[in-house]
């Protein structure tokens, strides 16, 4: 009985991360064109990335590297001039704490720096807390968009770290990996 509780329970989760990924490949097939010119990426280039063990989903270009450690996520376009960082650091409904922490770390970091704007954004499809700072890095004046919200299970933040003046292109790709975020209950590894 215990061992098919089990299994029914594997399968729903499954069954969720499934219909996750699903999710992902339309948003793909809708917000990646396929056809020729700068700014298109064709699909077949495009990655899909589940991490069941913190709920998140996206997708992103085959030519950005993703390296993973913890609770974060980085992720780095191929020129190197723009850096996205998806972590999960606290359990449970704590956006406005990791807001301020997020923020006041930014801050203090890319001394000396100022918030450009602070609202409400789109990841996906939920609206979440966002703010924009300028600064500086090494050597170099920066921008961060940083993006946070959470589930009933976890808290993201999403941090996405370009040069004062970014690309078009780079741009254009954070806005599509951003469309394509999802969250759903973590799953715990097995043992």
């Amino acid at each position: 009985m215990p061992g098919s509780i089990l299994e029914a329970l594997t399968r729903r989760r499954l069954g969720g991360a499934v219909l996750v990924l699903a999710g992902i490949a339309v948003a793909l097939v809708v917000l990646w064109p396929s056809g020729a010119g700068d700014d298109t990426v064709d699909a077949k280039a495009v990655r899909l990335v589940s991490v069941p063990q913190l709920g998140l989903a996206f997708a992103h270009p085959r030519t950005w590297r993703a390296r993973a450690r913890r609770r974060v996520l980085r992720l780095r376009s191929p020129d190197g001039t723009a850096v996205m960082t998806f972590a999960s650091p606290v359990a449970g409904r704590q956006t406005a704490r990791v807001k301020a922490e997020l923020k006041r770390a930014l801050r203090r970091d890319l001394a000396p720096a100022k918030i450009l704007r602070e609202g409400s954004g789109r990841l996906g499809r939920r609206r979440v807390s966002t703010f924009e700072l300028a600064g500086s890095g090494s050597n170099n004046r920066v921008r961060v968009l940083a993006l946070v919200d959470s589930t009933p299970y976890r808290t993201y933040a999403i941090t996405l770290l370009t040069p004062a003046h970014p690309s078009h292109r780079r741009l254009l790709e954070a806005q599509r990996i951003l469309l394509t975020v999802r969250f759903t209950k973590p799953v715990r590894p097995k043992r």
